[in-house]
């Protein structure tokens, strides 16, 4: 007998079958209706089965049945809410590109860069991320007041002296 390799079930890509990694309740594609305050977009989430007991959904690419990122409860949501505008910070402050931040990201976490994304972290990577963008930051801050005549590497995030 052939094996399923995954096409047609209904297995969210990051769990081990079709179950909420949080209470083990199923979980379904729907609307965001009634979950997100306003959804103009139309914007379909996997939703754990028993929410709202259980809080935990990930957002789905628009357009598709792809999540953009593993089932999540409220607490995880807000702390990868956290790491990202500390992530954001490294690209917006002219630090780094946005490419290079996603390089830096994916040389911290060890993985493709086509996997370093904020939505697939739990809790400790998440934290990592916040305490090492701060420290790029801070370092940077520190020796920006210095001299003010210092550049960031756009894929590693070192600074090098401008002459």
């Amino acid at each position: 007998m052939k094996k399923n390799k995954g096409k047609g079930t209904n297995i969210l890509p990051g769990t081990k079958s079709g179950r909420c990694p949080y209470c083990g309740g199923s979980i379904m594609l729907r609307s965001a209706d009634g979950i997100y305050k306003e959804n103009h977009t139309d914007t379909k989430l996997y939703v754990c089965s028993r929410y709202p007991e259980c809080d935990a959904y990930v957002r789905v690419v628009p357009g598709t049945s792809m999540p953009m990122g593993r089932m999540a409860n409220g607490d995880l949501r807000a702390l990868r809410r956290e790491a990202h505008r500390h992530f954001d910070r490294l690209h917006q402050s002219g630090m780094m590109t946005r490419n290079g931040a996603y390089q830096w990201l994916a040389g911290m976490l060890q993985a493709p860069q086509s996997q370093a994304h904020i939505g697939y972290l739990g809790e400790y990577y998440c934290k990592m991320v916040i305490e090492e963008s701060r420290n790029l930051l801070e370092n940077r801050r520190r020796t920006l007041g210095r001299t003010g005549r210092y550049m960031a590497n756009a894929a590693g995030g070192e600074l090098y002296a401008v002459k």
